[in-house]
């Protein structure tokens, strides 16, 4: 049997954070459209405190580490980014001065940012607003509210009203989850 050697493997998604400053008119949060006012700020070499917009903001996490104080004391919401390659670990000790969790999606791909949604609620007791953004797609909604995001910025191609349809998609669950969904095994009668 021959075989194609001409054949290429699906490249490895690569982490990345984000690349440029990115700020979308509306989010859905709780499973409802809203206006959105975070800028997610562009992790830079040469990024720093003095180059930080006003404003509500997202940092990435190494930005928060080095600057957590100063953060801290500015009058409006810091929220931050954890990249897929990076640890929520690293800010397990935050969690009383942090609102949001920004988890980036490079590519839907990439399901790194799930895990991480899952130990910030289950392991950590993350009891703010965890926001996926990037790379997510309809078809992500339901999951990604399962192991623990309440927040999303979609794509520009994606339609928001069409989104909230996600969150219906699937009446009963098998799997336990960060959401506490009530197991369709729970619903069996005894039979005697």
């Amino acid at each position: 049997m021959a075989t194609n050697r001409n054949l290429k493997a699906r490249p490895k998604a690569t982490p990345s954070r984000i690349q440029e400053n990115i700020r979308t008119a509306k989010a859905i949060v709780d499973q409802k459209i809203v206006a959105n006012d975070l800028l997610h700020v562009a992790e830079t070499e040469e990024l720093g405190l003095s180059d930080l917009p006003n404003g509500n903001i997202s940092v990435p996490l190494n930005i928060w580490l080095e600057n957590k104080s100063d953060l801290i004391s500015r009058d409006s919401v810091v929220a931050v980014q954890i990249a897929a390659d990076e640890d929520p670990e690293d800010l397990a000790n935050d969690f009383s001065d942090v609102e949001i969790v920004v988890l980036p999606f490079v590519t839907h791909a990439d399901g790194r940012s799930y895990s991480h949604a899952h130990k910030l609620r289950e392991r950590y007791g993350f009891k703010g607003q965890i926001r996926a953004i990037g790379d997510v797609k309809f078809d992500q909604l339901d999951f990604l509210t399962r192991v623990g995001c309440n927040a999303f910025e979609l794509p520009e191609s994606e339609n928001l009203e069409t989104a909230l349809q996600a969150f219906e998609e699937f009446s009963e669950v098998y799997q336990p989850a960060a959401d506490g969904g009530r197991l369709i095994f729970s619903k069996r009668r005894a039979i005697h």
